[in-house]
């Protein structure tokens, strides 16, 4: 009997540890196939092997657990995905975010400030078409001079009223004035008062999370500082470090500001890619977000980072 256990632990061990099929441990073993069939059996049988069939669903509600644990957060939104190729898990999680988005503003009388980037302007493009009147939508921050289309901020609010109906308010000015003057003449304009009047009552801010590329990207336009090299990502133009430490690159910006997005009634972050998992992270940790939109392989990064 014991002979036949230590057989039994074998064949598991060949079977389900080392991959091979029944014909191969039939071979090492010198037994027939049948015979091998019959102790794998066995050890199901009499528990010497356990296996254990993981809810996929049960296991994206452990990690969004899991991030809302670890950096303190209401809510996480973990896609499944079947593999970890990135342009799939970016679309994946565009397509759930939009669908999460639209349920949000389907109610109704929201007031939604955007920030800019490809992965919110993915977001836009696959929204299901509604028409919810009184909901008003509006940029985050001024304009810049950024030539690339999911960086236009203005336009970016306006397809988002073609897709859902909602009233705009856009950034008719800059987002970094050329000076101090400059700065406090536009603060007293119309056009600025009525925008900041809706930042300070935001209920719903749609964010993605820069990383060292829109570092650069600014770097280019405004210019760079020491400070340039402790940023590793930003939320809606504010910059941060891998602590959630704030790095104020510039002065004179005119953009919702970071108690604005604090205090928003839902501040939700949609970003994914191994290129981001330090951005990532370090934006949760700032105390903007309130949920995070993601895949499963960016949720495991920054659960170990």
């Amino acid at each position: 009997m014991e002979f036949h256990k230590k057989q039994m632990e074998e064949a598991a061990i060949l079977y389900y540890e080392k991959k091979y099929t029944q014909s191969q441990i039939s071979q090492i073993m010198k037994l027939s196939r049948q015979t091998v069939s019959k102790l794998l059996n066995d050890a199901l049988n009499e528990n010497m092997v356990e296996i254990i069939i993981h809810n996929p669903e049960t296991v994206l509600k452990e990690l969004e657990q899991g991030i809302c644990n670890k950096f303190n957060i209401k809510n996480a939104v973990v896609c499944g995905v079947s593999t970890a190729e990135e342009k799939l898990c970016l679309y994946i999680t565009v397509k759930k975010a939009a669908d999460y988005i639209v349920s949000l503003i389907e109610k109704g009388n929201k007031k939604v400030g955007i920030s800019w980037g490809n992965t919110v302007s993915m977001i836009i493009s696959e929204f299901k078409i509604i028409n919810v009147t009184d909901n008003i939508v509006f940029p985050l921050f001024g304009a810049t001079d950024m030539e690339q289309a999911c960086y236009l901020s203005n336009e970016l609010t306006r397809s988002f009223a073609d897709k859902t109906g909602a009233k705009v308010k856009y950034a008719w000015f800059p987002y970094r004035p050329d000076n101090t003057f400059d700065c406090d003449l536009f603060k007293n304009t119309s056009y600025y008062k009525n925008l900041n009047a809706l930042w300070e009552d935001i209920d719903i801010a749609i964010v993605g999370i820069g990383n060292n590329e829109i570092i650069q990207n600014f770097g280019k336009i405004f210019g760079y500082n020491e400070k340039h090299l402790s940023a590793v990502g930003d939320i809606a133009t504010h910059f941060f470090n891998q602590d959630g430490s704030f790095v104020d690159l510039y002065e004179n910006t005119l953009s919702a500001s970071k108690d604005n997005l604090k205090n928003a009634k839902a501040t939700i972050a949609v970003a994914c890619g191994q290129n981001k998992t330090a951005a990532i992270a370090g934006a949760l940790r700032t105390g903007l977000v309130d949920t995070l939109i993601t895949d499963e392989y960016t949720a495991r990064r920054i659960l170990t980072y």
